[in-house]
């Protein structure tokens, strides 16, 4: 048994194995929840407690060595389980901010001085990078022209970010209130709209997904007087099962599988079974518009609004996006301009991992020799959707788990509720 205090277990959307199957049923990208007599709990419900007091989670590996083997959880007794839950995929989202014009709102603007200093501040809230853990500013100072306009101070904004150290976590766009590309054309405001970008993730030597994540403050002591407005689009969200944090829980939890070298060399190269890879829906009944060079897209009904959201990756024309926020209940912007005209094209939406967790305790000899109690949990990642079905639809081992676990976790002492994907 696995005396680790947590473990996680990676589905590639297969269903599970029959009811009463063995364990040699089980085959590579499979999970399986069997019980103490390594027969399989029946897909279909109907196990309890009383028929099989404790489980495993367990899944198939084939390793890079061409070695298969079956991965098993620490042994979950009903009795002892304190909490089952579980949370459904969700997209990270970006940290966007505007200075001057907000095209979420439809209203701001930066005031005009001539000749004078401008001064504005990013403030990283994130870890700075290379393993220092203070965060970093951007401090910014520029002296505008004796003939400045609102379009011109804009653009020295966005260019004094783009050419500053930081270019590497934010980046900034001139934005306007009138039509074309980023609404530039005819514009009577502007703003400068500053995002978040990706950054490198240190995941094999770190545990915590990186994610930018900063604040922006315009000095009204300065050229932007007290009229220049500065506010959030959109707060940054780190998401739930994206492919960087089950990649960080598989990662940490090598640990308890006896991957105890991180810093030695040969640092161990790992066998991991998180992917990157989305899963790709059925392409949602409400046709997108898209406009070449925009970053500006329009769905045709709002009800697009229940199924796509801020962070989603999606494919448009074949071609794929990610939508930075909404405007509207039917309108989004893009985190890169279009590379075709949409027309009535249509949507598909793409997905990662719906994680569901268990908790329980367990009893373990120390090395001393005294009995104590340990907790431990058990994390089974799921695809959140089946490939080129409708987007809602869990994957086939996602309602196998939720099928079999629903029923056994009921029938436990904390007669817990069933979960939703």
């Amino acid at each position: 048994m696995n005396n680790g205090k947590q473990n996680i277990l990676i589905s590639d959307g297969s269903a599970l194995p029959a009811n009463d199957a063995a364990i040699t049923a089980v085959v590579d990208g499979q999970i399986g929840i069997f019980g103490s007599d390594w027969t399989a709990l029946n897909p279909a419900g109907g196990d309890t407690i009383t028929t099989q007091p404790e489980i495993y989670i367990v899944q198939g590996k084939t390793g890079t060595d061409g070695n298969f083997i079956v991965k098993k959880s620490a042994k979950i007794k009903g009795t002892n389980v304190t909490a089952y839950k579980a949370e459904a995929y969700q997209a990270a989202k970006r940290e966007v901010w505007t200075i001057g014009y907000n095209r979420k709102t439809a209203a701001g603007s930066i005031e005009v001085n001539n000749d004078v200093n401008y001064n504005f501040v990013i403030r990283f809230k994130n870890n700075k990078h290379l393993y220092s853990e203070r965060p970093e500013v951007l401090n910014v100072n520029f002296t505008s022209s004796t003939t400045n306009t609102e379009f011109a101070t804009a653009t020295t904004i966005a260019s004094t970010i783009n050419n500053s150290s930081q270019r590497v976590q934010v980046i900034a766009v001139v934005v306007g209130n009138g039509t074309g590309a980023y609404g530039l054309t005819g514009a009577t405001a502007y703003g400068v709209e500053i995002t978040a970008k990706d950054i490198n993730q240190n995941l094999s030597t770190t545990y915590t997904p990186e994610q930018v994540y900063f604040s922006v403050f315009v000095n009204d002591a300065s050229g932007f007087g007290t009229t220049t407005t500065c506010t959030q689009i959109q707060a940054f969200d780190p998401g739930n099962g994206t492919y960087n944090q089950v990649y960080s829980i598989e990662n940490f939890n090598m640990g308890n599988e006896g991957v105890l070298n991180r810093r030695q060399w040969p640092i161990p190269v790992l066998d991991y079974s998180s992917t990157s890879t989305l899963i790709s829906s059925l392409a949602v009944t409400e046709t997108v518009a898209t406009t070449t060079g925009s970053d500006l897209v329009t769905f045709s009904n709002a009800t697009v609004a229940a199924k796509i959201f801020a962070g989603d990756k999606v494919s448009l024309d074949g071609v794929a996006y990610e939508i930075k926020y909404f405007i509207s209940t039917t309108v989004a912007i893009l985190t890169t301009v279009a590379t075709t005209t949409n027309g009535a094209g249509a949507a598909i939406v793409k997905g990662k991992y719906d994680l569901i967790t268990i908790e329980f305790t367990d009893v373990v000899n120390t090395p001393t020799g005294v009995v104590a109690t340990a907790n431990k949990s058990v994390i089974i990642a799921v695809p959140s959707m089946q490939s080129g079905v409708l987007y809602s639809t869990s994957s086939l081992a996602g309602i196998d788990v939720k099928d079999i676990l629903d029923p056994w976790m009921a029938s436990t002492p904390g007669a817990f509720p069933a979960i939703t994907l």
